[in-house]
C-alpha cells in the first residue's frame, strides 16, 4: 500500500458519503459547510487507527485501494449511526424517525444509558475488524456478503420499525443486493494476501450504503424519510443540489477505470 495513495483514496471515500449527505439532507436542513466535511473527518481518524494500530499491520497495509475505498466507507457508516443515535444531543422534532436511539420506538431519556450501550456497540465495532479468518472461497464471499446485508437490515428495521412499520421486502433488499456484488470484491482479493474475515464484513457494508444510497437517493429522487413530512423545504437547495450529483458520477467513473485497472494488474 501506497500510503499517500491510499489517504487520498480514503478522503474520496469520505467525500462521497458527504455528498450524498448533501444532497439528501440540504432541502430540510439547508447546506451547512461546518457539518458536511464531517463523514471525511471520521474517515481520517479511521484510516489513522486502522494505518498505524499492531494489530492490523498484517492486513491493513496490503489492501488495494478499492478494499481501502468501501472499507472505510462501510466503518464510517457503523460509527456515524453509533454517534447520532448514542451520544449526539439535538432537538428530535423535526425527525419523523428520531435520530436518537430509541427502544422498542420509545425515547431513552438516560443519557448515561445511551452512552454506556454506545461505548459497547463502539467495542464491538472494532472487535468484528480482528476477525482475521482469511477468506479465499468465492462461497464464503457470498455468505458473508449475504450476512453483513442482514446486518445492516437489522439496524435499520430496529430503528425504523417503530415509525413506519415492519417491511419484509425492504427487509431483504440489502442482502440481496450485496449477494449480487460480492464478485466485485472476490476478483480483486489478492492470493497472497487474501482479505481478513473482519475488513471483509465491514466492505460489503460500505459498499450496500454505496449502492442502495445511489439508487435511493440519486434515482429514486426519495426525500429523506427521517424527517417530519410536513416540514418546510428549501427550495433554493432543491434546485442546486444536482451539484452533489454530478460530483459522485465523476467518483464512480473514477472507480470503475481504479477496479479494471487492478483487475489487471493481479
Amino acid at each position: 500500500m501506497n500510503l499517500y495513495l491510499a489517504f487520498a483514496m480514503n478522503l474520496v471515500s469520505g467525500l462521497y458519503t458527504s455528498l450524498w449527505g448533501a444532497f439528501k439532507d440540504s432541502p430540510y436542513e439547508g447546506f451547512k459547510r461546518h457539518t458536511f466535511p464531517r463523514s471525511i473527518y471520521f474517515h481520517i481518524v479511521i484510516f489513522l487507527v486502522l494505518y498505524y494500530l499492531p494489530f492490523f499491520q498484517n492486513s491493513f497495509p496490503f489492501l488495494n485501494l478499492i478494499q481501502v475505498f468501501f472499507l472505510i466507507m462501510g466503518l464510517e457508516r457503523f460509527l456515524a449511526e453509533l454517534y447520532k443515535g448514542f451520544f449526539r444531543t439535538e432537538d428530535q422534532e423535526k425527525y419523523f424517525v428520531p435520530s436518537r436511539i430509541t427502544f422498542l420506538g420509545r425515547q431513552v431519556e438516560s443519557n448515561w444509558i445511551r452512552y454506556l450501550a454506545g461505548t459497547v456497540l463502539v467495542i464491538g465495532v472494532f472487535g468484528l475488524l480482528l476477525l482475521d479468518v482469511r477468506v479465499r472461497a468465492f462461497w464464503v464471499f457470498l455468505v458473508v456478503a449475504y450476512a453483513t446485508g442482514l446486518l445492516v437490515s437489522l439496524g435499520g428495521a430496529y430503528k425504523d420499525a417503530p415509525f413506519e412499520g415492519f417491511k419484509p421486502l425492504k427487509f431483504q433488499r440489502s442482502g440481496l443486493v450485496l449477494s449480487v456484488c460480492s464478485p466485485l470484491f472476490y476478483f480483486v482479493n489478492h492470493s497472497e494476501h487474501p482479505l481478513p474475515l473482519g475488513l471483509l464484513i465491514y466492505m460489503n457494508g460500505g459498499l450496500e450504503r454505496f449502492v442502495v444510497e445511489y439508487y435511493k437517493t440519486y434515482i429514486q429522487r426519495t426525500m429523506s424519510g427521517k424527517f417530519q413530512p410536513d416540514l418546510p423545504r428549501i427550495q433554493a437547495c432543491l434546485d442546486n443540489r444536482e451539484k452533489f450529483h454530478y460530483a459522485a458520477l465523476v467518483i464512480i467513473a473514477g472507480l470503475v477505470f481504479l477496479y479494471a485497472y487492478q483487475i489487471h494488474t493481479l
